[in-house]
């Protein structure tokens, strides 16, 4: 995770943290991780680096669960076509993969 994303280090971060006022007992602190500006910035910065460098970003679950997912998908005839939703799994680097995969499988198959 690049320098900031997490709130540390100024920028948006310590700017959302300033805004709230101090918590009560029952009140949770404010947290820039619960603002749009902070995702808005961080996914900018993401954005920014695959642009400049192809730099995918972090692989949020690791490698390994990632491909463990795809072999799973492939021993269970998973079709090429099927619908998939991937909601909160990070910043979409394995459906990047899936999607290499199944246009390698296509040109394997020659339907594409």
């Amino acid at each position: 995770m690049s320098a900031g994303a997490d709130g540390g280090g100024g920028g948006a971060g310590t700017e959302a943290r300033s805004r709230g006022a101090s918590p009560g007992a029952d009140d949770f602190v404010p947290s820039a991780l619960g603002t749009r500006e902070h995702w808005d910035a961080v996914y900018e910065r993401e954005l920014q680096t695959f642009q400049e460098c192809g730099d995918t970003g972090e692989i949020w679950f690791g490698e390994e669960s990632m491909n463990r997912l795809i072999r799973w998908m492939q021993k269970h005839k998973i079709p090429l076509d099927a619908s998939l939703l991937d909601i909160g799994t990070g910043n979409g680097v394995f459906l990047v993969e899936l999607v290499g995969l199944i246009e390698k499988e296509l040109r394997k198959t020659g339907r594409k």
